[in-house]
């Protein structure tokens, strides 16, 4: 083959081989990490740039029993999984170092709440009246006891009563 007809097969073949497409590289790419594993390099067939797998989170001894009722009987919370306690009023979260965290989810309730309870199925605690039944009224509302009306005042505490105006 002439020299020069050499020259321009091989710049070809370098402008084609620079220009076919480089594997894609990401998570999505990567197969996916087993579900209970701790530390874990990753997954069998994973290329090169297939970052580790998170890890897992033991469950502590004190939330041994929620993990199991949540499905995780090897005691062991996937990375980025979550699950409810206290009834439903604390989420705790396997984060990606390892560690569950567990945060409230009912608002804190008015520091000068003079009365508090749970006054509404979520079960959080909020400001509250507790009228002559002992029943809770949500702070700010009004009821109506029999011929009067009565008012649970913004940070609870007694009820407000009124003989109705005729």
């Amino acid at each position: 083959m002439p020299l020069p007809a050499a020259l321009l097969l091989c710049l070809a073949s370098l402008l084609l081989r620079s220009a076919s497409p480089s594997p894609a590289c990401g998570r999505s790419s990567c197969p996916p990490c087993p579900e209970a594993d701790a530390e874990a390099p990753p997954p069998p067939g994973a290329t090169a740039c297939c970052p580790p797998c998170p890890l897992s989170c033991p469950c502590p001894p004190h939330l041994q029993a929620d993990c199991e009722l949540h499905g995780f009987p090897e005691g062991r919370v996937p990375a980025g999984r979550s699950f409810y306690i206290d009834f439903a009023r604390r989420l705790c979260r396997c984060g990606d170092g390892g560690d569950i965290a567990c945060s409230p989810l009912c608002p804190r309730p008015e520091p000068a709440c003079r009365a508090l309870g749970s006054p509404v199925a979520d079960g959080c605690p909020r400001c509250v009246c507790y009228d002559a039944e002992g029943m809770a009224v949500p702070a700010g509302s009004s009821v109506r006891r029999g011929s009067r009306e009565c008012r649970c005042p913004a940070l609870g505490g007694d009820m407000e009563c009124a003989e109705p105006r005729e």
